[in-house]
């Protein structure tokens, strides 16, 4: 998909992977809605944008409510015409021991995390539709892929679900025209430990305090998502080396496991 003169809409669009994506797509020509919960970094990004000589609007769009993320699609299409990129990038985390995680606290991961991007399609993809062209970037995680730490849980689930989201997606729109990427990026620099909702464990446990050096910086991620946007890739990885974990859990899932507890169990 060329990006030049196209326009993107973008949740979770004013930090981290979001904004610099947005950023990144300006750059490529392409005029980018911000659609954000805070409203000064939805502000900034939009300033941001339009530095680079691009259109951009910010909306406040909360991706857990129906009427919110009907009210961007409605919103994006009468002030920028169309829209031809829809990136379902809200998230937040959630975790503990599972035993003690209450259902409101699913409730709410998975009305962001996975019924955000459903909600979406939903919305936009109507319009896509309509015009037979389109693309859909949604944005899960390594651990969508692997599940990598037992106290991770409902994140991991949700992740797991926005995956297997895209790939039903990928299957039914490319023969009507409309692309599908899904990022899985590993730990990068974001704000998501602004949202962190863990239970049931000490300063000490796994969570916040236990999540490792955030090395890779949104921007290289963004770099990686325009790229597989305009070759209409399917999966997007930040770190090369990702691929064949995947590779290996699947040639002996059980060992891979049994592989995991191991560096677990190593852990302060």
């Amino acid at each position: 998909m060329e990006l030049a003169g196209q326009v993107a809409v973008i949740t979770g669009g004013a930090s981290g992977i979001g904004r610099a994506t947005a950023l990144a797509m300006a750059r490529r020509g392409a005029d980018v809605v911000i659609a954000d919960v805070n409203d000064d970094r939805m502000r900034e990004t939009v300033s941001e944008v339009e530095v680079l000589g691009r259109r951009a609007l910010g909306v406040r769009c909360d991706v857990s409510r129906d009427a919110d993320v009907e009210r961007l699609a409605a919103t994006s299409i009468r002030e920028l015409g169309r829209v031809d990129l829809l990136m379902n990038n809200a998230g937040v985390v959630a975790g503990g021991p599972i035993e003690q995680i209450d259902m409101a606290t699913w409730d709410w991961i998975i009305g962001i995390n996975l019924l955000g991007p459903v909600r979406g399609v939903r919305a936009f993809l109507p319009h896509m539709l309509e015009r037979g062209s389109g693309y859909i970037v949604n944005t899960a995680s390594f651990a969508g892929l692997v599940a990598h730490n037992p106290l991770s849980i409902p994140y991991d689930t949700t992740k797991h679900g926005v995956v297997g989201l895209s790939a039903g997606l990928a299957l039914y729109l490319k023969p009507k025209g409309i692309g599908v990427s899904v990022v899985c990026p590993g730990y990068i620099q974001t704000n998501l430990p602004e949202n962190y909702r863990f239970v049931g464990l000490p300063d000490s446990g796994v969570g916040p305090a236990r999540v490792p050096d955030q090395t890779h910086l949104p921007e290289d991620l963004a770099d990686k998502i325009v790229e597989a946007v305009e070759a209409e890739r399917f999966l997007v990885l930040s770190q090369p080396e990702h691929k064949d974990v995947v590779v290996r859990r699947w040639q002996d899932i059980d060992r891979h496991i049994a592989r995991q507890l191991e560096i677990l169990a190593q852990q302060p």
